[in-house]
């Protein structure tokens, strides 16, 4: 039975979809999210969405977030989310390369600590490029 998702970043819907399933990321390891849920809010980490519908899987990867689900609703609302095919693995390459420059030129604390989080997000991009979108396609 599928179910309603709706990703919102801080610039409002960036996709509805229908799916069978939504496995999402968790500081306390992955949790999957069927048809006919228990209303919930769980908190998401930096990671991989998967949904499934007819099959066939999807991936989007977010930047933190909180899970909403209720009466076969489900709404994501995270920093960023980008569906893996979309993903840019040069810029993110690049910002990745930014990101750690910009930690060993930082001077102060919460400078460093803002760059992790930059580094961690190009990390996140890259490796859900080259894991799920080459597994999707075959390669």
């Amino acid at each position: 039975m599928l179910f309603k998702v709706d990703f919102i970043t801080y610039e409002g819907v960036y996709r509805t979809i229908e799916t069978e399933k939504l496995n999402i990321p968790t500081s306390e390891g992955r949790r999957t999210i069927l048809s006919n849920h228990m209303d919930v809010i769980i908190p998401m980490q930096i990671g991989v969405i998967e949904t499934a519908k007819n099959g066939v899987l999807s991936h989007y990867a977010i930047n933190n977030g909180v899970l909403y689900f209720k009466d076969n609703v489900a709404e994501v609302v995270a920093d960023s989310v980008v569906d893996v095919e979309e993903i840019d693995i040069d810029r993110a390459r690049k910002d990745k390369q930014e990101a750690e420059d910009s930690i060993a030129n930082a001077r102060r604390e919460y400078e460093k600590i803002v760059y992790r989080n930059k580094l961690e997000v190009a990390n996140n991009l890259i490796q859900a490029a080259e894991h799920h979108y080459n597994k999707t396609k075959g390669n």
